[in-house]
């Protein structure tokens, strides 16, 4: 067989392939946990990400990295935070030794958008960050304070 038929053949393959896994994704949809932004890959992880104006930003730990499955998300004027463990217990911080500086490259949640990891969700607003526990107990952090919410 000539080489062009052989490489025709493994190019259908590929374009058959291909066909097969946009036919099979066109009518499922993404369970919750996706959420709408790809910024948290998966539980057991780690995620961090800005509010849209760099104004705040959060962290979500759901693989121990830094202690027990928890949200800490901060302001750097004022200086303030909130942290969440996995139940919504929100435990609230303010001044210099509440914060630092996010890591380098980290990702922007865009105005309406989610992240879930976890038991937990966070939805940027032009408001603040609203972030919750499964049982939607938690926390609302903006430049203007902190709020329970739940």
């Amino acid at each position: 067989m000539p080489k062009t038929a052989v490489r025709r053949r493994h190019s259908l393959r590929w374009v058959a392939a291909a066909a097969l896994t946009v036919a099979a994704s066109v009518g499922t949809t993404l369970p919750v946990a996706a959420a709408d932004a790809p910024i948290c890959p998966q539980v057991g992880a780690f995620c961090g990400f800005y509010s849209p104006t760099h104004r705040i930003d959060c962290e979500v730990n759901t693989g121990g990295r830094t202690g027990p499955d928890s949200v800490y998300c901060k302001t750097l004027e004022p200086a303030q935070s909130a942290s969440m463990d996995d139940r919504g217990t929100v435990t609230t911080c303010s001044g210099q030794s509440c914060v630092g500086d996010a890591a380098e490259g980290t990702p922007t949640l865009a105005y309406g958008q989610t992240v879930s990891l976890g038991p937990f969700l966070c939805l940027s607003e032009r408001t603040g960050m609203t972030c919750t526990a499964a049982h939607g107990r938690g926390f609302v952090i903006s430049t203007a304070g902190i709020k329970s919410v739940g």
